[in-house]
């Protein structure tokens, strides 16, 4: 099991390991009724790039390790995404920010959830699956626009 920090930054957001160290930084460019959000590792290298479009409704493309997901949102009861490209789901409620992402067979991908400490106000992600580290971060990160855009005190995410 991974552990890593989603915490917001000046120009997005930022990932740190269980160390405090900075290993990933997340960039947000906003053109009309799009977002280009950018996960770049030390090196200043993309990783994963993940596209917020509105067309009809809002979604989000995802493309990382040479793959294409798309994660829809669904409102019913609690909040959470559809995924198409992955035979993942979600469990628990994105718009609070405690949530899981598993298998089908319900094997544990990732959990999310808050945390208030030495890293600033956040987001704790527990990654259990290696392979899918970097789809992971960015499920993370679609959350946590989901969770900014809620929140009229920030300015991260503009969803008209």
């Amino acid at each position: 099991m991974m552990k890593f920090f989603l915490k917001r930054a000046d120009s997005g957001f930022e990932i740190l390991d269980e160390s405090a160290h900075l290993k990933y930084t997340v960039s947000l460019k906003t053109d009309r009724n799009k977002q280009k959000i950018i996960i770049k590792n030390l090196n200043k290298k993309p990783v994963a790039e993940i596209l917020n479009q509105k067309l009809v409704f809002r979604y989000f493309s995802v493309r990382c390790r040479g793959h294409l997901y798309i994660l829809v949102p669904v409102l019913k009861e609690c909040f959470a995404f559809m995924i198409y490209g992955s035979t993942y789901r979600f469990l628990g409620d994105i718009s609070s920010g405690r949530f899981s992402l598993i298998d089908v067979d319900k094997t544990p991908v990732m959990t999310q959830k808050k945390c208030w400490g030495k890293f600033g106000d956040g987001f704790e992600l527990e990654i259990f699956n290696e392979e899918q580290k970097l789809f992971s971060m960015c499920c993370a990160v679609c959350a946590a626009m989901y969770i900014s855009a809620a929140d009229t005190k920030t300015q991260i995410a503009e969803f008209n």
